[in-house]
């Protein structure tokens, strides 16, 4: 009872539900061709190893000019606007992934997909402020729940989808579906999205300030000390993840010989673990607190490259990736965990210590000193993995564990007076 409670709650909310039916709309279609992007890129496009981690870089560099600006935007003209607009650039960067026949005819749709993120800042306050206060991290995991079930199916069904239709043709009809469910989602915001903060009263704080950029570094300067440990954590895991997360489905075909159904079949079996999980973690994040599911969400990253280096028999490895499950679930703030400053107890611990007004500036500074930081991680990973695929897992599962002292040290919780609003 209590959970169906719960549910009710937050998705009576109009923006939950516009932004959760359209997510699921995105993960759908976007999940018949992203996982096996790599495999595209090499198999179909004839594109080198080290290139595909320099197209990486790419997208994540053409991203870091987005974030801030998208936040600005958000906190200036308000959330929907941006919304609406990034949603939009999402309906036109896959015709160009579909229409490149080559992988340098590629580059102008990744730069053109990474533009897309200057909405996030807007996104991630938009669903922070439409939520309940007094749930936060119950509301968050809820929220990431019912995002996160087609990621239970779609992996094994795009890796049979794609023994059936090959990957050329499976990739190709998957951005084109992709394109049309873009374009659905673009028009559900625009006509059911409500603004959840006032560019008025923002626009006249706005004015009391010297410039943008003293206002910008004022802003950051007033956070909680926290921010700044999170702002940490967060690079070392994304830079983790940057460097090996583009390298994992290819790593799973080419060295351990898995089909796309098995190692599909992984990625289901851990999101299956992980959705129900992320209502849990963020009952736990209310009741106890947000540290406990942070720190045992990042304690368990290393398993995601630490399987596949370790593990040849398949069996084992839907045992491993059932423990990714947990971490995903737990949601510290990974990619299975809803993203850098996406997962229930993460972001309900931001939305704890940032004021509303700062929120998009804050998460979009966030974002882009985490993207600038983390920009040489896919390059680094493509060299790696030419020179040893073995080499590039376990460093990448080294730097993952580096962030638990971090955790334990520095990010703190704010005492109850000390939370705002």
């Amino acid at each position: 009872m209590l959970v169906a409670s719960i549910l009710k709650q937050v998705f009576s909310n109009r923006n939950v539900l516009a932004i959760s039916t359209t997510n699921m709309l995105y993960q759908i279609f976007n999940g018949l061709w992203q996982l096996w992007w790599t495999l595209y890129l090499i198999d179909e496009l004839n594109t080198p190893i080290i290139i595909v981690g320099f197209l990486a870089t790419i997208q994540s560099g053409s991203s870091i000019l987005f974030q801030l600006p998208g936040g600005i935007l958000a906190d200036r003209i308000g959330r929907k606007k941006v919304i609406i607009f990034g949603t939009g650039l999402r309906v036109i960067a896959p015709i160009f992934l579909f229409t490149a026949r080559s992988w340098q005819w590629v580059v102008p749709g990744v730069i053109l997909n990474a533009t897309t993120s200057l909405y996030m800042p807007a996104f991630s306050a938009l669903i922070a402020e439409s939520l309940p206060k007094e749930r936060r991290g119950t509301a968050f995991g809820a929220y990431r729940m019912m995002t996160s079930i087609p990621g239970i199916f779609m992996p094994v069904v795009s890796g049979y989808y794609l023994e059936v239709m090959g990957v050329a043709k499976g990739v190709r009809i998957g951005l084109m579906m992709f394109t049309v469910a873009a374009l659905i989602a673009t028009v559900v915001r625009a006509i059911f999205l409500e603004e959840t903060f006032d560019p008025q009263a923002r626009r006249a704080e706005a004015s009391k300030e010297k410039s943008w950029s003293d206002g910008l570094l004022a802003t950051f300067k007033r956070q909680h000390k926290t921010v700044y440990a999170m702002l940490g954590v967060a690079i070392i895991s994304r830079f983790a993840m940057n460097m090996t997360w583009t390298f994992l489905s290819y790593y799973a075909v080419d060295v351990l010989n898995l089909t796309t159904t098995q190692y599909g079949m992984l990625q289901s079996v851990a999101t299956l673990i992980s959705t129900p999980l992320l209502l849990v973690s963020g009952m736990i994040a209310d009741r106890f607190g947000r540290m406990p599911c942070i720190l045992l969400a990042r304690g368990l990253g290393p398993f995601d490259s630490l399987s596949l280096l370790l593990i040849k028999d398949f069996n084992q490895l839907l045992a491993a990736y059932s423990v990714i499950g947990v971490a995903g679930g737990l949601g510290g703030g990974r990619i299975r965990g809803g993203g850098y400053m996406g997962g229930p107890a993460w972001q309900a611990l931001i939305t704890d210590i940032v004021p509303q007004k700062d929120r998009g500036k804050v998460l979009g500074l966030m974002g882009t000193i985490t993207g600038i930081a983390s920009l040489p991680g896919p390059a680094l990973g493509g060299y790696l993995y030419e020179s040893n695929p073995n080499t590039l897992l376990a460093l990448g599962a080294g730097l993952e564990a580096l962030v638990i002292p971090m955790i334990l040290l520095f990010v703190k919780e704010p005492k109850s007076e000390e939370k705002v609003q």
